[in-house]
């Protein structure tokens, strides 16, 4: 980022500042219930998203079937602006730059790899990476495809190339069965992702990767053999799918016995080398329906607690699977 974009950013905190003062609010609080996230959702299917922890304005994209009207799902980017008014308390989240038109450059590029990897097919399960290098943003981009027959996870990246790479599959996470969700953890010495590669129900597996490689294209081009584990304390006899990790905790979503109805949302912590058991989020955030493709990230808001993002067929929606937020405490 240029020393032009630093100065007009911290003139743009400034001018909200001092717009807001007396500050009657010094800290934010997070919703205990989840919110829907209205101006992101339609009559449509609106899940499976991903958003890097960049601050205030987070690069959000997720997949959607608005743009065939209910049938094929593709990625979309928009803008997510998380403001909140240190005056009135009131906490937004919309889908536009705002007082960060600084961004629009920087983040609008991601269209450019969103084109990259829609087909005809679905592509769900979207995982935006984000690394800066000499002033500038690089954006990886997995995500999985049916587009050839069963799910395989692909990706493509800006960093060799500005209008994005070809797409390239991620050789060694893929079988002949379904392989979605990809996940790096927070060491990134790990990827983690869903299969039913085993039986008819879906696992969380992992897989080590070289840290000895210089960039995430080079660890993701790797075709030789990668051994694969399946996760036996997160892993069960239903179907565990949707791994995402932040820092220490992986989030997920399962349907297995004991929860509140259809796939409810579980989240792990990394403690002394492996992930603790599985804790269901309860029923302020879960419901009798289908919550699905939890994600994490610091949104600068709360002092205590880390929003997260799901989506969820429950009624009061716009129709289908919506996009909703909530806060969570999880240490």
């Amino acid at each position: 980022m240029s020393m032009r974009k630093y100065l007009l950013m911290f003139a743009s905190i400034l001018l909200i500042s001092c717009t807001d003062k007396p500050n009657k609010y010094e800290h934010g609080d997070l919703p205990d219930s989840p919110v829907n996230l209205a101006s992101f959702n339609t009559m449509y299917d609106d899940y499976n998203s991903t958003a890097p922890s960049l601050g205030l304005l987070i690069p959000f994209c997720f997949s959607t079937n608005r743009n065939s009207a209910g049938k094929e799902f593709d990625v979309i980017y928009q803008p997510m602006n998380v403001n909140f008014s240190k005056k009135s308390g009131i906490l937004t989240v919309t889908n536009e730059y705002a007082n960060w038109e600084i961004y629009v450059d920087d983040y609008e590029v991601i269209k450019k790899g969103i084109s990259r990897i829609n087909t005809t097919g679905n592509e769900l399960g979207p995982n935006l990476v984000t690394q800066y290098d000499f002033n500038k943003f690089n954006f990886t981009l997995l995500y999985a495809t049916d587009f050839s027959g069963n799910f395989q996870i692909n990706f493509t990246s800006n960093k060799s190339n500005p209008d994005f790479s070809d797409i390239k599959p991620v050789t060694f996470l893929n079988s002949a069965y379904d392989d979605l969700y990809p996940a790096l953890n927070d060491v990134k010495d790990k990827i983690y992702f869903c299969s039913n590669r085993e039986k008819d129900n879906f696992d969380i597996y992992y897989t080590e990767i070289s840290k000895t490689l210089t960039d995430l294209e080079s660890v993701l081009s790797d075709t030789s053999h990668h051994a694969i584990y399946k996760d036996t304390i997160i892993s069960g006899n239903s179907d565990d799918k949707c791994p995402f990790i932040f820092q220490n905790i992986l989030v997920f979503t399962s349907n297995r016995p004991g929860g509140f109805g259809g796939f409810d949302l579980y989240y792990c912590r990394f403690e002394k080398s492996s992930w603790t058991k599985p804790i269901n989020f309860g029923s302020a955030i879960n419901s009798e329906f289908d919550e699905y493709r939890p994600i994490l990230l610091q949104e600068g808001v709360s002092e205590t607690e880390t929003m997260m993002i799901f989506s969820s067929n429950r009624t009061g929606g716009k129709g289908g699977f919506d996009l909703y937020y909530v806060g969570v405490k999880l240490q």
